[in-house]
């Protein structure tokens, strides 16, 4: 048996997005373009956007879970951690640290540039820029992340206000 998904490659940072289902039922991941062509070779890797046929084992393999019975052909996502998180980077003259925004988010800091360049690996010269990371390199750099992405805390203090 074989699903239909659809991919289109991100040209800024040139991620994948694979789309299966549709309607309600649609489900998205973002994975790398590195990743996607192992596991799915058949994808012809000079195109931008295309429909591909994958099977079952290859959908799990990128990060869906297949519904139990395979009916309806119900997926969610399980592996979200295969996710690149979007960091934009520009150095502060008055400072002289690197004001690091996770887009997407409101999470914003500052770090020292040579913690920076040590974990990042970008460029010393480089006073601007967007960077690709993974969850781990985020957790590194101080960013909150969780299993999802982005781990909300409730803080308790101020909910009693309302």
């Amino acid at each position: 048996m074989s699903i239909t998904l659809g991919f289109i490659r991100n040209r800024r940072d040139s991620n994948i997005i694979i789309t299966v289902g549709s309607g309600r039922a649609r489900q998205e991941l973002r994975v790398t373009s590195e990743l996607f062509f192992t596991i799915i070779p058949q994808a012809n890797p000079f195109l931008y956007g295309d429909i591909v046929e994958a099977t079952p084992a290859q959908l799990v393999e990128l990060g869906f879970e297949l519904d139990a019975e395979m009916k309806r052909e119900v997926f969610r996502v399980v592996r979200p951690l295969v996710t690149p998180a979007q960091v934009r980077y520009v150095l502060d003259p008055t400072t002289g640290n690197y004001i690091l925004r996770y887009v997407g988010t409101r999470q914003e800091l500052a770090i020292q540039p040579r913690a920076f360049w040590r974990i990042t690996k970008v460029n010393q010269r480089s006073p601007l820029g967007s960077l690709t990371l993974s969850m781990d390199v985020m957790s590194e750099l101080g960013f909150i992340v969780g299993k999802g992405g982005v781990q909300v805390e409730r803080n308790s203090k101020f909910a009693s206000y309302a």
